[in-house]
């Protein structure tokens, strides 16, 4: 998955072990109110017991900045989803928006989601300004949800149905529902195979195929 910035790549040994790093930073204080002081071991068995699925956010130039991650929700299809950018000083430089794109790619346009949740605290700007300009549904605010620099902060449930971000992404210029196989291969394909039905004892085929 690989966008204009950066691309979505599989977590390395070392990849799990940074983002353990990132987890007792400042990254993690601004993406779930404070530090979590996660170790690789349990970011590892997390994934492993399909409760987690990271992905690593990268550079073209091969820089690991960030990481996305994913997990199932109570009903097949339906996914909650989080991000982070591990260096303040690229907090402002679009990775994060992308990154988040290209995640909503994957579920929607290759997993064949359904419903995808983000929850997010009123504490952290960066986010806010990504669901306020990504077509996200606000469902709910978690009074006092936050606990952080001595005060409470509220957090808010947001959501993205499959129908919404198709039609989003009839409108927006972000890239999404973007393909990995271009439409005119996938027709040259069907048209070959039809061509073939055409050609062999199997053409009686050819009417039930065309009618699909």
């Amino acid at each position: 998955m690989r966008g204009d910035f950066v691309s979505l790549q599989a977590c390395t040994d070392e990849d799990f072990q940074l983002i353990a790093d990132w987890s007792g930073s400042t990254v993690s204080t601004y993406s779930s109110g404070s530090p979590q002081f996660l170790s690789a071991e349990v970011l590892r068995q997390a994934v492993q017991q399909g409760g987690m699925n990271y992905l690593m956010v990268v550079t073209h130039e091969g820089q690991r900045v960030g990481a996305v991650n994913w997990g199932p929700l109570a009903y097949g299809g339906s996914y909650t989803i989080g991000s982070a950018i591990g260096a303040s000083g690229l907090w402002t430089q679009g990775y994060g928006v992308e990154a988040n794109v290209l995640l909503l790619n994957y579920l929607f346009h290759a997993k064949n989601a359904h419903r995808v949740q983000l929850t997010l605290g009123m504490h952290n700007r960066h986010m806010v300004q990504i669901i306020t300009h990504g077509g996200f549904t606000l469902e709910g605010v978690l009074r006092d949800y936050f606990f952080l620099d001595g005060q409470y902060f509220d957090a808010v449930v947001c959501s993205l149905l499959r129908q919404e971000f198709y039609e989003l992404a009839r409108a927006s210029e972000l890239g999404l529902a973007a393909d990995v196989i271009p439409a005119d291969e996938k027709a040259e394909a069907r048209e070959l195979f039809l061509e073939h039905l055409e050609r062999t004892s199997a053409g009686y085929l050819r009417d039930v195929y065309e009618r699909r």
